[in-house]
């Protein structure tokens, strides 16, 4: 995993989600969205960096540079499919469908 915190990023703080959260991982509490900068447990204070560019896990099919990107709850990954996910950002490179990963510019808010 890179380690994503070198940089300064836009950060604030949110209660882990159910399960707890780990380093690295994406979540998304109401309509606000961000990466974890170091794990939780459920409940305890975790901060989130709102804004920058991270590689995201990605569902199948192919996203081309530029294009919106949602994350998919359930799956816990990034697709380029709108209905029933969230838009969180903006492909800042293109994946072919076999990548497993995308990497992605998150907006700041989550729309």
């Amino acid at each position: 995993m890179p380690d994503f915190f070198d940089e300064e990023y836009e950060v604030i703080t949110v209660p882990a989600p159910v399960g707890g959260v780990r380093r690295g991982e994406f979540i998304l509490v109401n309509k606000l969205g961000g990466v974890a900068e170091h794990g939780a447990e459920e409940g305890e204070e975790v901060e989130i960096a709102v804004e920058g560019s991270f590689d995201f896990p990605k569902t199948e099919g192919a996203i081309a540079l530029g294009a919106p990107i949602y994350w998919d709850a359930s799956a816990k990954k990034v697709t380029s499919t709108a209905q029933g996910n969230t838009r969180i950002g903006v492909a800042i490179g293109a994946a072919s469908s076999e990548a497993e990963e995308v990497r992605a510019r998150l907006d700041g808010y989550i729309a």
